[in-house]
């Protein structure tokens, strides 16, 4: 059967308005396999495409699942729905809505006012001890929530459009940031080194590293914490150091006397030096002698006094100077008047300075104005608590007609404190003594004088010879 050019061209004329009307169809409806997100949306026009998807998208839910119990939670609009967008994506076969510029903000507000019950802390492996050894505690998981974690997890899903049903809220718990794996060989090298001998050297004294001292150096991370060495060092200082312990002389009399150390009178370890050099060297694993950096000279400040220091007499109004536990010097004094507000305080001191062609100035007593007087030689002292008594030895030579007198410092020759001494017998003095030599005033001459003391007052201690 032949086909005629007619019913040729009848059909192609068909066809030809078919393809017409549906590129005309298609120019305001999606194509027939289209979908938005996974919603089909094939044939619809955008008015019903957005209807469509504000039914299914507008408000979605998901369950947060712990321990049996379900959260529900609710997200509100989630994605823009707008026409424009729906326009622009008209001829593609499939896309994904974008989400709202607030969706991250409500999904963090949302997760962060959900109450998910007790939430316990997941806890470190750390590091501890039984007196005996280092010991590795491992790692416990808790319940506690990352919700950060959890709220990008639902965001990006909802971005992808795989938002699930059902999360499991376990799989978020907050992960202990420290395993026993991490610390497995950390707790090896330090029980190695309990079996490491090692001595401090604390000035003359040999103190061996115990078990206890390494115990309380290193945290529960294995590390040798400064701020643990620092407490190990203080704890030496307490036992060991001398700056707050008694002082001890035997006078010209015979008398063993021992008196309140002044505060800074002999030697301590220098903590920040001392941490540096145990944070190096207590994790070395050989043998070794670490030596502890002092502050003052254990040589030059002994607490039993027996060598290099000066002695002054109330009583007998004398002064004498010792080198090498000899006396180099003897001489006659005059000190403060018989008024305890200006008496020659007795106790333990140091000579703080030593200054030449100085002046020395103050307050006069009876409120008649002040003075201003010349020196050649000045030592003042440092007395008990670290104060600054404003007394010290010096040279007084319009008083040299006095000196022998023991009882001129009852009379208005009496100094304000301070012990005067003949120029040559102070001069001799100066070139013997030495920043921080250890100075003793002793003597009751004061004990019936009018006012009270000003000055912190120590008698010393009578004790038995050694």
């Amino acid at each position: 059967m032949r086909i005629s050019k007619k019913s040729i061209t009848a059909v192609f004329v068909l066809l030809l308005v078919a393809a017409i009307l549906l590129v005309l169809y298609f120019k305001s409806h999606f194509l027939p396999w289209a979908k938005v997100n996974d919603l089909s949306v094939g044939g619809m026009t955008v008015q019903q495409a957005q209807k469509e998807l504000s039914n299914n998208y507008n408000t979605l839910t998901t369950q947060l699942e712990q321990d049996g119990t379900s959260i529900t939670l609710t997200i509100e609009q989630p994605y823009q729905l707008s026409e424009n967008i729906l326009k622009t994506n008209l001829h593609r076969s499939s896309f994904q809505l974008p989400l709202t510029d607030v969706i991250n903000a409500q999904m963090q507000a949302k997760i962060e006012a959900a109450d998910f019950g007790t939430e316990v802390a997941s806890q470190n492996a750390v590091i501890s001890h039984d007196k005996q050894k280092f010991l590795l505690e491992s790692e416990k998981l808790g319940t506690t929530i990352d919700r950060e974690q959890l709220a990008e997890t639902l965001h990006n899903d909802l971005a992808q459009g795989t938002l699930k049903e059902t999360y499991q809220l376990s799989d978020f718990y907050l992960l202990p940031e420290v395993t026993g794996d991490d610390l497995d060989k950390t707790t090896k090298e330090l029980n190695q080194l309990l079996k490491t001998d090692k001595t401090l050297l604390i000035s003359k004294r040999k103190v061996p590293v115990s078990k206890e001292m390494l115990f309380a150096s290193v945290n529960e991370a294995g590390e040798f914490d400064p701020i643990l060495i620092t407490q190990l060092v203080q704890k030496l200082n307490r036992e060991y150091s001398t700056v707050d312990r008694p002082v001890d002389f035997t006078n010209v009399h015979g008398e063993h006397l021992r008196f309140k150390n002044v505060g800074n009178y002999g030697w301590y370890i220098n903590t920040e030096k001392a941490v540096n050099v145990l944070a190096k060297q207590l994790p070395n694993d050989k043998k070794t002698t670490i030596k502890l950096p002092l502050a003052g000279d254990p040589a030059k400040q002994p607490l039993h006094v027996k060598k290099n220091y000066i002695e002054i007499d109330l009583d007998n109004q004398k002064m004498y100077c010792f080198q090498q536990g000899k006396k180099a010097v003897s001489t006659d004094i005059i000190t403060g008047q018989f008024t305890k507000g200006t008496a020659t305080v007795p106790g333990f001191h140091t000579i703080m300075d030593k200054q030449k062609d100085t002046f020395l100035s103050g307050e006069i007593v009876n409120g008649d104005g002040s003075y201003r007087v010349p020196v050649k030689y000045w030592m003042p002292f440092l007395s008990y608590g670290q104060t600054i008594t404003e007394i010290g030895i010096h040279d007084t030579e319009h008083k040299k007609e006095a000196f022998g007198d023991d009882q001129a410092f009852k009379t208005n020759l009496g100094s304000y404190g301070c012990i005067n001494t003949p120029l040559d017998k102070v001069a001799e003095i100066y070139d013997y003594s030495y920043i921080g030599m250890p100075v003793f005033v002793y003597g009751h001459a004061y004990d019936d004088a009018p006012g009270e003391f000003d000055k912190p007052v120590d008698y010393g201690e009578k004790i038995k010879k050694d």
